[in-house]
């Protein structure tokens, strides 16, 4: 068959995977129905950090959030008095339940998303949330002004709340991903003091946020179509990647239209077959976009490493080796959730450029394991020049971070990065 578009999208259409993805991914759950806007996340997240609310979490949330913060917060220039504020050793050991949490702050003539104030303590935390919009011009460099104005003499803690993981356009903010909020929700969930109906609601915004969550982790029935379906077909998410960056829900129908202007050809014919799956189920098709995208740290990964695994994130892939299970507390592993990987590295591009990290992450691992593990992770940090005590995070530590660099540069430093924890986490049993 010769290797046309209509050939391909034929191929696709005709492949049983594909259609078994898109009966698997349908919807039933109301929030993912109801898909919330920016307003409506931000809303959720004050609710979550307010610990008089009925979810029954206290201040563990803002406690949780300080403390991300704090290990965001590196390469941002904050004064002494706030760094001394968001160290973890303060945050775990002070508390919040006196903290009013309210939305939309009017701020001359801008409305702030969340707004956490301590008025015993003369503190509050600023948070601007982006749910996949981007920063307007001078936005948050006019919060801080108004902030400090309206709260003379508080000390402060400025937020990105960012769903792309996007960087700050003015000093003093502290970039956070929608990673921490999609993992503390999980540890809200799992809590055993967790009310069945908030544990749903709590799953339920978690898996709509993250949109892959724990779906398209490697070892779910789920995730290993998606794996399997984004590396057979990266022609076709080529065509749909077009779609993804240059549309969205209201510029679907005038794509649609000018797809059907041409289907006076076979080729436009099956161009717009394929739009019209795409549009039946764009979060599934992203995520293969994503993967696909991907595929080249796949490959050099599954040729350096025979156990390796993938997980992808809404911006970004995580590796890990199947070897480091021996750490996972069993009791912990969920049929259908699987569990979080113990170490691993994960890749993000932004631009034409990437990001390499290293991890540990403690959410499932041995309760025996962990001292020696934090032991381990604070010998690397250190080797790193990396700041901060791995021993005052509770779930998700760095070890290394690495940034700018072109697709060839982090092939090869997540690759070496994987063979340097394969190395050394050996040697602990």
């Amino acid at each position: 068959m010769a290797n046309t578009t209509e050939s391909l999208i034929d191929a696709f259409f005709g492949d049983t995977n594909v259609m078994r993805l898109v009966t698997s991914s349908a919807t039933w759950e109301p929030l993912r129905i109801c898909y919330p806007k920016e307003v409506n996340v931000s809303r959720f997240i004050a609710w979550l950090l307010d610990p008089s609310e009925g979810h029954g979490l206290s201040d563990r949330a803002i406690q949780s959030l300080l403390v991300r913060a704090w290990w965001e917060s590196g390469e941002v220039d904050l004064d002494i008095q706030t760094r001394r504020f968001l160290a973890p050793s303060n945050v775990q050991t002070e508390g919040f339940s006196a903290a009013v949490v309210t939305t939309e702050v009017e701020l001359a003539g801008r409305s702030l998303d969340v707004l956490v104030v301590d008025p015993g303590r003369r503190r509050y935390i600023a948070i601007e949330n982006k749910f996949g919009s981007a920063q307007s011009k001078n936005q948050l460099k006019h919060y801080r002004k108004q902030l400090e104005k309206v709260f003379e003499g508080f000390t402060g803690v400025h937020i990105l709340l960012d769903s792309n993981q996007a960087e700050p356009d003015h000093d003093g903010w502290i970039p956070v991903g929608y990673d921490w909020l999609a993992e503390f929700l999980l540890e809200a969930e799992k809590r055993d003091a967790t009310a069945p109906h908030v544990r749903d609601a709590l799953r339920q915004f978690r898996n709509v946020i993250e949109e892959e969550s724990e779906d398209t982790f490697s070892r779910s029935a789920l995730g290993s179509l998606i794996t399997e379906v984004a590396g057979d077909y990266q022609d076709i998410f080529k065509l749909m990647a077009e779609w993804q960056r240059n549309g969205n829900k209201s510029t679907r129908a005038q794509t649609l239209v000018d797809l059907m202007s041409g289907t006076n050809t076979l080729e436009g014919k099956a161009l717009l077959r394929l739009f019209q799956l795409y549009w039946r189920r764009p979060a599934i098709w992203d995520q293969c976009i994503r993967q696909a995208q991907f595929a080249p740290f796949v490959s050099v990964m599954r040729k350096n490493f025979s156990d390796v695994m993938a997980f992808p994130k809404r911006v970004r892939t995580g590796f890990t080796l199947g070897e480091w299970e021996r750490f996972v507390d069993p009791d912990s592993i969920d049929s259908y959730e699987g569990f979080y990987s113990p170490a691993g590295v994960t890749v993000r591009q932004t631009g034409e450029t990437y990001r390499v990290v290293t991890f540990l992450q403690f959410h499932d691992v041995k309760v025996e394991r962990r001292d020696e593990l934090r032991s381990f992770a604070q010998e690397i940090r250190a080797e790193n020049r990396m700041r901060g005590s791995a021993a005052a995070e509770a779930s998700f530590v760095a070890l290394r971070s690495r940034s700018d660099l072109s697709k060839e540069k982090a092939i090869e430093d997540a690759v070496s990065q994987m063979e340097l924890l394969r190395q050394r986490l050996s040697r602990v049993r």
